[in-house]
C-alpha cells in the first residue's frame, strides 16, 4: 500500500513544486532598472467606492503596494506583464512605453499612465544622460508578484 501511494505522492510534490516556481516568476529587471519597495499592505475585504467620477471596485481582498523605480539613461524595464493594475506617475526625466503591437507612447515628468493585463509592455528611458524616476502604485491579488517577465512579443527594434 505504501508503495502505491509513494508514486502519486511524489508526482504531486514535483508538480506542486513546478507550479509554485512558475507562479513565482522572479522579477529579473533589465540592466539599468532599479525598483525600490516603499510599502505593501492588504485591503482585507472587497472595496466598492463611488466618489463622483471615480469608481473603484475589487471582488476580493487585494494588496496595495508602493514602489519607486529609477531607470538609468538608456535603461529599460524589460518586457513584462502585471497581474493587476498599476498607476504610474513620472517624477523626473521621461520614459517611452512600448506595447505588444510595437507602438509606443512618451511620458515626461508630471505625466501619468496605467499598466495592466496580459499584454506585454516595456518601459525605456530614452535619455542618454538623465535618469528617469517614477512612482508606482500596484493593486494586485493578495500575495501576487508585482510583475511577470515576458518575452519580446516580436518588436525587432525594442529590446
Amino acid at each position: 500500500m505504501l508503495k502505491r501511494l509513494r508514486t502519486p505522492l511524489l508526482a504531486l510534490v514535483v508538480v506542486g513544486g513546478l507550479t509554485g516556481t512558475a507562479l513565482a516568476t522572479p522579477s529579473v529587471p533589465a540592466a539599468g532598472f532599479h525598483p525600490m519597495l516603499l510599502s505593501r499592505a492588504t485591503l482585507d475585504e472587497p472595496v466598492r467606492i463611488n466618489a463622483g467620477d471615480i469608481r473603484f471596485r475589487t471582488k476580493d481582498a487585494v494588496d496595495v503596494t508602493h514602489q519607486t523605480i529609477t531607470i538609468d539613461p538608456r535603461g529599460s524595464s524589460g518586457w513584462h506583464t502585471h497581474p493587476g493594475v498599476v498607476l504610474i506617475t513620472v517624477k523626473s526625466g521621461g520614459v517611452v512605453r512600448y506595447h505588444a503591437d510595437c507602438s509606443s507612447d512618451t511620458y515626461e515628468a508630471g505625466d501619468a499612465f496605467t499598466e495592466s493585463g496580459k499584454h506585454a509592455g516595456l518601459v525605456r528611458n530614452a535619455s542618454a544622460t538623465t535618469p528617469a524616476v517614477s512612482f508606482l502604485t500596484y493593486i494586485t491579488p493578495v500575495g501576487a508578484a508585482l510583475r511577470v517577465d515576458a518575452p519580446n512579443p516580436g518588436c525587432p527594434s525594442v529590446n
